[in-house]
């Protein structure tokens, strides 16, 4: 760092360009000193004088001149941060705790505020207790998915309301954008954004991609009005992050928790085992199973147990799954848990308060590498309970590879974020390569965007298959939480669930008191049968159907174009994966193909290769009758005409490398490209020409798909579609 500009303010502030110290004792002399003055402001944050006498170590660079960290102990009798703050710091808040009242100190701080949280149900929460009175006014706006039942104020009602002083935003990471471009970005200045739970982007965004995509507005705000907070902040790729100025707010040793330790072959069987057990010894109380796995996992343990049982199941989980819940999917209301047996995604492990007590159940089974958990994680999951007493009682089930792998975690990141770059530059460097040299990678010439980020999913040491790249407002760039969440699943399998003792020895060393109980293999009596998954699978493959029904319902009730392309983006954030590239398609063509018809067909074409050949197939349908491909195709393939190898090879060339550009066809491959792409033909007869019996193919229309209508708009005759088909 250039610590040339390190000065001292009049007002007494100590600034190294990342912190703003001051220090209420006189600036330390060395580093002995450190703890023996007190700091009176700290990153913008003045702390809560007289009442805290709170003491700082600073970790130095260089003594004086650059700060590397700032830590400080939390007085034994105060256990928010609002007790010790009068705003939040600015910079990267490692509080190490779970309940500590980060968020609600920014949400009451006098000042604007934008507090960004991973989940609904969170900002939910925060939000329905700012209520003014017996009206739908709030003094925190919540901005995120419908929530039946709860109506706010649009975002410009909520701006122009001059009875709310301090404007305050909760609102859900995937709705970030719909909030900042209604504010804009000149007023930024105006807000102090926080960034709660950041840890649980490298857990998520794999699988939420606008997580990551929404997170670069961050970095549009003033370095001194943002801050990043979580209870168990690790490393990241991103050396952005990395460079924020961190703040670490350490407790005196939390009380040890009594933990029922399990190693198992089996995790799913065992884990239902266990609820059977609890329900069987405490049929009055609740039971809370931690488990990211629904289809698989979730759903499988519920077809297996008691129709009794099964009556008394929820789910937790995120919009994504919602459907395949289905009956089981419930939501927290009244800080309580919704059924006397709740599982839990991962949408749930952070953020949620439950104010009763239950017995936990955490999983994590090595053969979905998604599913392990940190013992950071694992506390995280444990302070959901918020009652005094704590938890009734709490039960790991999990499994090793027994085995581990020896690995060089740097060259490890060096490694993924070389491919991750590599991926960007390719993406970056084939439009302009394709633009000035289209002969040189023709075959090149389809590769979307899409198409990148779908097949950059890579695992590296028996990692879950994640992309590298994600979208941004600049093209591909490297996923920087992906990153992290791979290094995460590498680190665990080969530490913490490698060896069965591995996990027991951490806790442990972490003061808590263990049983560890390794089952080398279930009774078949007590293993959940193959039809439990079955039925699983089957509900979800119908769930899939019935979300898509859903969504062309919805889609139907728009009338127009744009408002049908506004409602399918923001439909695609909550719908399965498989129907949010039904959607994108849905946008792709719906200028093209009549609606109804669109949405009959669509579906069939569900993988990149079926879609490609039927984007292209439309789109050449779907050109103005003057253009010079329409044109060609009545030349030299009159409907009704009869064609041999030769003139279809001829004919297909004028258009494909002609027209295209895109090179010279054999034959065969002409003739397949005609009857996908440009014409419906009929199957090779013989007919005589010129006194001679030759193999042809008649022409019978240009309709190759039968969509027997007309295109909704034609694209016009100047249009080079070079640029607009997929070819590969």
């Amino acid at each position: 760092m250039d610590t040339s500009n390190n000065i001292i303010h009049d007002n007494g502030i100590f600034t190294d360009g990342k912190y703003e110290i001051l220090f209420s004792s006189g600036f330390p002399q060395s580093p002995n000193e450190d703890y023996n003055h007190v700091i009176q402001t700290i990153n913008g944050a003045d702390v809560n004088l007289p009442y805290i006498n709170l003491r700082y170590n600073i970790n130095w660079k260089e003594k004086g001149k650059s700060v590397k960290s700032v830590s400080f102990l939390m007085p034994e009798d105060k256990t928010y941060l609002g007790d010790v703050f009068i705003t939040s710091p600015y910079g990267l808040i490692k509080k190490n705790r779970t309940g500590i009242g980060a968020t609600t100190l920014e949400l009451h701080s006098k000042r604007n505020s934008i507090v960004v949280v991973p989940t609904r149900a969170l900002a939910y929460e925060k939000a329905k207790n700012s209520r003014i009175g017996e009206s739908d006014r709030y003094s925190i706006l919540y901005i995120g998915g419908r929530i039946n039942g709860f109506k706010v104020p649009t975002i410009k009602d909520y701006l122009s309301d001059n009875g709310i002083k301090y404007k305050k935003f909760i609102v859900v990471i995937d709705s970030l954008d719909t909030l900042l471009e209604e504010i804009g970005e000149e007023h930024f200045k105006d807000y102090f954004i926080m960034f709660d739970e950041i840890d649980s982007y490298q857990y998520d965004s794999s699988y939420r991609q606008k997580m990551e995509r929404n997170f670069d507005y961050y970095f549009k705000f003033p370095k001194t009005q943002r801050c990043l907070v979580s209870a168990t902040i690790g490393q990241f790729s991103n050396t952005r992050i990395e460079n924020e100025p961190a703040i670490n707010v350490t407790f005196s040793s939390p009380a040890p928790r009594s933990i029922n330790l399990i190693h198992t072959n089996d995790v799913l069987s065992r884990t239902k085992i266990v609820i059977e057990q609890l329900i069987e010894k405490y049929p009055n109380d609740k039971i809370l199973i931690a488990l990211n796995l629904v289809t698989r996992g979730m759903l499988p343990i519920i077809n297996s147990l008691s129709p009794e049982m099964k009556s008394q199941c929820g789910i937790l989980c995120s919009s994504k799954s919602k459907k395949d819940a289905n009956l089981y999917y419930k939501e927290i209301i009244n800080r309580e848990l919704p059924s006397k047996i709740t599982f839990m995604s991962c949408t749930y492990f952070v953020g949620i308060d439950i104010n009763e007590r239950f017995h936990l159940i955490s999983v994590a089974d090595v053969k979905y590498p998604f599913t392990l958990l940190s013992t950071d994680k694992l506390t995280q999951i444990a302070g959901r309970c918020r009652h005094h007493e704590g938890l009734l009682s709490e039960t790991i089930v999990y499994s090793t590879n027994n085995q581990s792998d020896s690995i060089d975690y740097n060259f490890l990141k060096q490694e993924i974020e070389s491919d991750a770059r590599l991926l960007s530059a390719f993406a970056s460097d084939i439009k302009g390569v394709r633009c000035k040299f289209p002969q040189l990678i023709r075959k090149f010439n389809d590769i979307s965007e899409d198409e990148i980020l779908e097949y950059s999913k890579k695992s590296y040491h028996g990692s879950s298959k994640i992309s590298l790249v994600r979208q941004s407002e600049v093209g591909i760039t490297p996923s920087y939480f992906n990153i992290d969440n791979i290094i995460i699943q590498v680190n665990l399998k080969n530490t913490l669930y490698s060896l069965p003792e591995n996990l027991y020895q951490a806790l442990k060393g972490d003061g808590n008191n263990v049983d560890l109980v390794s089952i080398e293999k279930e009774k078949e009596e007590d293993t959940i049968p193959q039809e439990a998954y079955d039925e699983a699978e089957e509900q979800c493959s119908l769930t899939q159907e019935e979300e898509r029904d859903d969504l062309i319902a919805q889609l139907k009730e728009r009338t127009s174009l744009e408002d049908r392309v506004t409602l399918a983006q923001g439909l695609r954030n909550d719908c399965k994966i498989v129907n949010s590239v039904f959607l994108e398609h849905f946008i792709e063509l719906q200028k093209y193909v009549p609606f109804e018809k669109l949405v009959e067909i669509l579906p069939k074409y569900d993988n990149p290769s079926k879609y490609r050949t039927f984007h292209n197939a439309i789109l050449i349908w779907a050109l103005d009758e003057n253009h010079p491909i329409k044109c060609t195709m009545r030349e030299k393939f009159p409907i009704g005409s009869n064609l041999t190898n030769k003139e279809i090879e001829q004919g297909m060339n004028a258009i494909w490398n002609g027209i295209l550009n895109y090179g010279e066809l054999k034959s065969t491959t002409a003739i397949r490209k005609l009857g996908t792409l440009f014409c419906k033909i009929g199957g090779r007869t013989s007919a005589i020409r010129n006194r001679k019996k030759e193999n042809v193919y008649p022409i019978l229309s240009y309709d190759v798909l039968d969509l027997d209508c007309e295109p909704v708009e034609r694209i016009p005759s100047s249009e080079n579609m070079t640029r607009i088909l997929k070819i590969r």
